[in-house]
């Protein structure tokens, strides 16, 4: 990719990104009708663009095939009216760098990536990964700070900038927002801090995110994507009064547990009428009663379903 394409792609890359559920059949498989409901409903309410294919899409049950599909069905149907971003997080730095170079091959906007996962992962093994899978494909790349439980330190942060051209952005999972704000300097400015914990969201971006991915912009993409431009505006209390009142609300029941995250925000949608199931993989723990029950009180309460 030339430098002129690889930077336009960079320049479209900021705001609320939603982490997109993979919407599947009671058997398992891919449901793309629902895929394509979806992707509609999230961009015609404001998302800044789509990450796909990450924990919330349960990139970890899919198989390899499974994956390729479901980005070529993204890429097709968003057709360009926001960014995709294509999880490619595997323990093989091989496989992974191929489904990286499928991301770019399928129009995909750029890349996002774990460290190695499974086997132990040493600072020299997460960069030899990283830098394997940014090597494989032009596109802006995302690596993941928290992500399979694996902290990227500030050291290592800079080494890859130094040494992976693509690198744009890291995301923070970890539960303490005030990395983001030394990330630019451990970096350079290279790396652009982006927020990437659906509890921590809103105090990430205070802490200078320059982008934001959310599970819950599956079901509030509106409001996630206006909190976001609150912030980088200065309007925080207009900012505040959406996550408390609608977003914080939401996340408390649906992101309280993260064995069970994606169940809940399908089994919203579902009864939002934008998917049709709420099945997931196999290994995936079924929402108890409670659960249910707290989360379909949040979203009445929250004025997203009727009572």
């Amino acid at each position: 990719m030339d430098v002129q394409k690889f930077q336009e792609k960079k320049d479209r890359l900021f705001g609320n990104h939603v982490l997109l559920v993979t919407p599947m059949r009671p058997d398992g498989s891919l449901d793309e009708e629902s895929t394509r409901s979806l992707i509609d409903f999230v961009v015609g309410r404001g998302v800044h663009g789509i990450l796909t294919l990450g924990s919330t899409g349960e990139v970890f049950a899919l198989t390899d095939e499974e994956r390729r599909r479901f980005a070529e069905l993204v890429v097709e149907h968003t057709a360009g009216r926001v960014p995709v971003g294509v999880g490619v997080a595997h323990s093989s730095a091989d496989a992974s760098a191929a489904l990286a170079e499928h991301a770019e091959a399928s129009g995909g906007d750029y890349v996002f990536t774990t460290g190695p996962y499974y086997h132990p992962h040493g600072a020299e093994g997460i960069f030899r990964h990283v830098k394997h899978v940014g090597d494989a494909s032009g596109l802006p790349l995302m690596v993941y700070d928290g992500g399979a439980g694996i902290e990227f330190s500030l050291p290592l942060l800079r080494r890859m900038a130094e040494n992976i051209p693509t690198l744009f952005s890291s995301k923070l999972f970890l539960p303490y927002p005030a990395k983001i704000a030394q990330y630019a300097d451990a970096t350079d400015g290279r790396v652009q801090a982006w927020a990437g914990h659906d509890q921590l969201n809103f105090l990430m971006l205070q802490y200078g995110a320059e982008g934001m991915t959310s599970a819950a912009s599956c079901v509030l993409p509106a409001e996630q994507s206006q909190i976001f431009d609150s912030i980088r505006d200065g309007r925080l209390e207009e900012a505040r009064r959406l996550f408390h009142e609608r977003v914080g609300p939401l996340n408390s029941i649906a992101f309280a547990n993260v064995l069970q995250y994606p169940q809940a925000y399908k089994r919203a949608l579902t009864w939002m009428g934008v998917i049709e199931h709420d099945a997931c993989k196999t290994v995936m723990e079924p929402l108890d009663d409670v659960r249910t029950r707290e989360l379909r009180a949040v979203l009445e309460r929250i004025g997203v379903v009727s009572a």
